[in-house]
This record gives C-alpha cells, structure tokens and sequence, in this order.
C-alpha cells in the first residue's frame, strides 16, 4: 500500500510537470504586443504553468525519496541480517536473493543507505559493486576491494 502511494506520487507529479510546463509555454505564444496582454501571459504563465510544475517536480521527487527510505526500514533488519553472514559486505543481486526485494529495488535501498552513511561503496577484483558495511566485516573473500570515492 505504501509503495502504490509513491508511485501515485510520482506520476501526478510527473502530470503536473508536463501539464505546468505545457501552458507556461502556451501562455507566453499568446503574448502579443501590448503592455497589457504581456502582464496577463506572464502572470496567467507563472499561475498555470511555473507553480504547477514546480509543484510536481517537488512532489516527483518526495515520493522517490519517500519509496526508497520506505524500502530501507522496512528491510532494515533482513539487510543487515544478510551483510552480517557476508562478513558486511554485500551486492544487490545477493540481497534480492536473500529477501522478497527485486533487484531494482536492492539497489535503491542500498544506494540509499551509502547515502546516509550506512555503508560504502567497494569494487571487489572481479568488478562488481560492492556495498560495505564497516562494523559488520568479518573477514571474507572481499578483502582485496577498493574503497571508491
């Protein structure tokens, strides 16, 4: 129920991007010379079109946010759970075969919790992205990774 309230979210924000910028640019095609049809474009193209879009870029992007912070508490204890038996290391193809997560949103979640400082991002010697948990290392096969920037 959460994760549809997001997307629904998302795309009405996404709606009101698109509706706010398509009359923002209608608005400004009926100015015509004039001081006062130059004020009434511009005011009805801030009214119809800036405010709506801005509004839905705002909402867009809160309820990306929200999905991923959702996703993260909500699998906060099956994660670590999981980079705890990987000596605190873990990708997201191991975590989506761990949990009920897919692999997108593995690696949203995980992406996130680098983000806020959870863990690192590592490249192990065969390439793969690796997401780090410092306290939960015990000593595995990731030893040689690199700490990336």
């Amino acid at each position: 129920m959460q994760t549809l309230k997001y997307q629904l979210g998302k795309i009405i924000g996404i709606i009101l991007l698109i509706i706010g910028s398509i009359f923002f640019i209608a608005m400004l095609g009926t100015i015509s010379e004039g001081k006062n049809e130059v004020v009434n474009g511009l005011l009805g193209g801030v009214a119809l079109g800036i405010i709506p879009a801005i509004v839905g870029f705002f909402l867009w992007r809160s309820s990306k946010l929200g999905q991923r912070r959702f996703l993260m508490n909500k699998y906060e204890q099956q994660i670590l759970q999981v980079a705890s038996q990987n000596g605190g290391h873990l990708t997201p193809t191991e975590l989506a075969m761990k949990t009920d997560l897919n692999l997108k949103e593995s690696k949203k979640v995980l992406e996130t919790m680098q983000l806020e400082g959870y863990c690192e991002l590592k490249i192990s010697s065969n390439g793969s992205v690796v997401f780090y948990f410092r306290e939960l290392d015990k000593g595995d096969g990731y030893g040689d990774s690199e700490l990336l920037n």
